[in-house]
């Protein structure tokens, strides 16, 4: 059985290539395990075959001996499933606040938007903001149960919440209601219609794919910003 170290150059090589795809610590734990199965080969070599698993090689740090090992046994390489590396979150969409649901609605806007999946993502983001804009404004500051107020974001006779383009010229109509607020009122209304007709058009046609520009152009988290900016104003 053959007992040579592994070179440390190899480890320092593997360790290099590997960041970021498999821990440091499961380096040399594989490769003996690999020289177990195969008593002949020296470490090195079994490191050549850990390394082939990932499209890597290490025979340029071989010595003599790893070369006359290698040159006579035979080395089935079963390679590793590549590994993608992950995707690092792109925040589009940041929100300060306690609501959970609304956590995981920013975090899927996030998501959706890192894997390109831009339609999915403008879908999401106008759910997102019209929800703060009944909950989080309109609710808020008429919080009443009347029916004057209960009507600012609900459709009695039909039971349901208003439809978007209703909810935000309401809104906009009440400015006036939010004094010296009027012009952020106004401002979160005005960049909210940016979210109307192109959000209708993507749940309902075939044919209109979002594109990562057409999100950009709407300015989504200056529009999360006056929101929270607003929710926080209202007494």
């Amino acid at each position: 059985m053959v007992k040579t170290e592994l070179d440390r150059r190899i480890f320092d090589h593997l360790k290099r290539k590997l960041n970021g795809k498999i821990s440091e610590t499961t380096i040399r734990p594989a490769i003996s395990r690999i020289r177990s199965k195969n008593p002949s080969l020296t470490l090195n070599v079994a490191a050549e075959v850990f390394a082939k698993r990932y499209e890597l090689s290490v025979q340029r740090f071989f010595n003599d001996k790893d070369r006359e090992v290698l040159k006579t046994t035979r080395i089935d390489v079963v390679k590793a499933k590549k590994i993608q590396p992950k995707n690092k979150l792109i925040e589009i969409a940041k929100y300060d606040t306690d609501d959970n649901l609304l956590k995981r609605h920013l975090e899927e806007i996030n998501k959706t938007y890192t894997y390109k999946c831009y339609t999915s993502t403008f879908i999401i983001c106008r759910k997102v903001l019209e929800n703060l804009i009944i909950h989080h404004i309109i609710r808020k500051k008429y919080s009443s149960n009347s029916k004057q107020d209960k009507e600012k974001y609900y459709d009695i006779n039909r039971g349901r919440y208003l439809d978007f383009s209703k909810l935000i010229s309401n809104l906009r109509d009440s400015a006036k209601d939010f004094q010296t607020d009027k012009k952020l009122v106004e401002r979160i209304c005005d960049l909210s219609d940016g979210f109307v007709d192109e959000a209708n058009d993507m749940t309902h046609s075939l044919y209109h794919v979002a594109s990562r520009s057409e999100l950009k152009e709407k300015n989504y988290q200056q529009i999360l910003d006056l929101v929270s900016d607003l929710e926080k104003k209202i007494v």
